[in-house]
């Protein structure tokens, strides 16, 4: 039970943060509003404004800041609903950090919607119909990312769990689903590191001159994962709750204060933001993820490809790879559960951008068919016998054959970044 909770000390809290009541957040707590709506445009503290102005007019990519679209749908997003609200704050109190290294700026309003966060979820959790909705599975998600941005194991093992027991709940009312291509592209990917000798690995890592937080990612899931990858899909045939098991695993996590200490790279800092989608996307299991939290992965995964193109045309950085990480771009935007045209829109958008890098990898590979394009991605990874080949072939010839090899050009911004 929480401190200062009013709910009846039988009833079940299935996701209860211990550091609610922490030091450093404890001044924060007798001045908080109880209102669910807190931080929206209906209530905002004062010191939160500056952090929400932040979030409606900039974004970061790597850790450049860039002009946010007056009518991006995560704005609209975040006006809707807390759980959305809350998430988008806290990334962007993330993104600032990775921007100017200031992890002192935002440090209040982090800490304030990161309590709201917490308690929202478990309010939420109260009840099955809210325990599911996506505003809630955004709130979980956005907590665990910035929290293994932020270098804690413990914390984020904590919220994993929380969205196992999630996932529970929906099974439980008959919404389980099979895994979806992106998740089966980083379980393969995982499988093929795990099998490399270590030269191979050693190979890998000093093949480009400018870190690519995908593929590093990808080696520490296979490599030092604080879940094993196979265990979140449930595919090793569990015979209990994925979330007790998980609960049993955690006695090793690494205990560190995350209440925005100061980052050590953001190189790093981004390694363990996007790892740790590929552990909440494991534990999904769906071949949809709402457009809300998979955009930030793809701002990411976006920004790394814009920024090693040109490197990547001199051969100072790994074509092959590059060519990889670009069809795994390609499968993260198929997963985009869209519901609104206004993100099918944008959305569809940062997949055109994808088939354009596609098209422009083949080329410089000299890539003509799709034998030659497993050729290229199995320097990486790549299966015989990958189930989801179909899926990625058709993926590969959308983007090299369709209008006859010619896609429309893309405008860019001086950071690199798409626009259409």
């Amino acid at each position: 039970m929480r401190p200062g909770s009013t709910r009846d000390a039988s009833s079940e809290e299935p996701l209860d943060y211990d550091d609610v009541s922490s030091p450093a957040t404890s001044s924060l707590i007798d001045v908080t509003p109880r209102d669910p709506f807190v931080g929206t445009a209906f209530e905002m503290p004062y010191k939160s404004r500056p952090l929400f102005h932040l979030f409606m007019t900039t974004r970061v990519l790597h850790s450049t800041p860039v002009a946010r679209d007056k009518n991006s749908f995560l704005v609209h997003r975040a006006l809707s609903h807390p759980g959305f609200l809350h998430g988008a704050l806290l990334m962007t109190t993330l993104q600032w950090a990775w921007s100017t290294g200031d992890s002192e700026q935002f440090r209040v309003p982090y800490l304030y919607h990161k309590l709201q966060a917490i308690r929202f979820v478990n309010e939420q959790l109260a009840n099955p119909e809210t325990a599911v909705h996506e505003g809630t599975i955004a709130a979980v998600a956005s907590l665990a990312l910035v929290e293994n941005s932020l270098g804690s194991d413990d914390a984020v093992t904590s919220h994993l769990r929380g969205l196992a027991r999630i996932k529970e709940i929906q099974d439980r009312n008959g919404a389980s689903r099979s895994p979806g291509l992106l998740q089966r592209v980083i379980l393969m990917a995982a499988r093929c590191v795990k099998s490399r000798p270590v030269c191979g690995i050693l190979d890998i890592s000093r093949t480009d001159d400018v870190h690519q937080s995908i593929i590093v990612s990808i080696l520490r899931i296979a490599l030092r994962p604080i879940y094993d990858i196979f265990t979140l899909t449930g595919s090793e045939h569990l015979t209990e709750e994925l979330s007790n098991v998980l609960a049993r695993q955690s006695s090793h996590a690494q205990a560190l204060d995350s209440n925005l200490v100061a980052l050590q790279s953001v190189d790093s800092s981004r390694t363990g933001f996007i790892s740790c989608y590929f552990y909440l996307y494991m534990i999904l299991r769906e071949s949809g993820v709402d457009a809300f939290v998979l955009n930030w992965l793809l701002e990411q995964l976006l920004a790394d490809v814009c920024r090693t193109e040109s490197l990547m045309h001199k051969g100072s950085y790994s074509q092959s790879l590059w060519f990889w990480t670009v069809m795994f771009g390609a499968c993260a935007t198929v997963a985009a559960r869209i519901t609104s045209p206004l993100e099918n829109e944008q959305m569809s958008a940062i997949r055109d951008v994808y088939m354009d890098k596609i098209n422009l990898a083949s080329q410089v590979l000299k890539i003509k068919s799709w034998e030659g394009a497993k050729s290229a991605l199995r320097l990486f990874a790549w299966e015989d016998d990958f189930d989801g080949e179909e899926e990625l072939r058709r993926l590969w010839e959308e983007a090299v054959w369709e209008d006859d090899g010619h896609r429309p050009k893309l405008h860019s911004l001086s950071s690199g970044f798409p626009i259409s």
